[in-house]
């Protein structure tokens, strides 16, 4: 049977391989190159938000379903 210096890693070894981890991975940088808000808006401004038909047909219906159905509004008032 082998010891117990056997089944455990050493000190030694620990410290190889984390030295072994640190030259194959290099320091990663958590500051950010430049602050990206600006660029944000801008792909906002540029875009217009367009809305598709079927979002459109989804709200009508609703509205109906609201309209036809009053105590339906109560129901997803507590669901929300």
């Amino acid at each position: 049977m082998k010891g117990l210096e056997d089944k455990y890693m050493t000190e030694h070894d620990e410290r190889q391989i984390r030295d072994a981890l640190r030259q194959s991975f290099p320091p990663v940088k958590t500051e950010l190159r430049k602050d990206l808000w600006p660029d944000v808006l801008r792909k906002l401004d540029h875009h217009p938000v367009r809305v598709p038909w079927y979002d459109w047909a989804l709200v009508g219906l609703s509205a109906a379903m609201f309209l036809a159905f009053p105590r339906l509004v109560l129901v997803f008032a507590y669901h929300l």
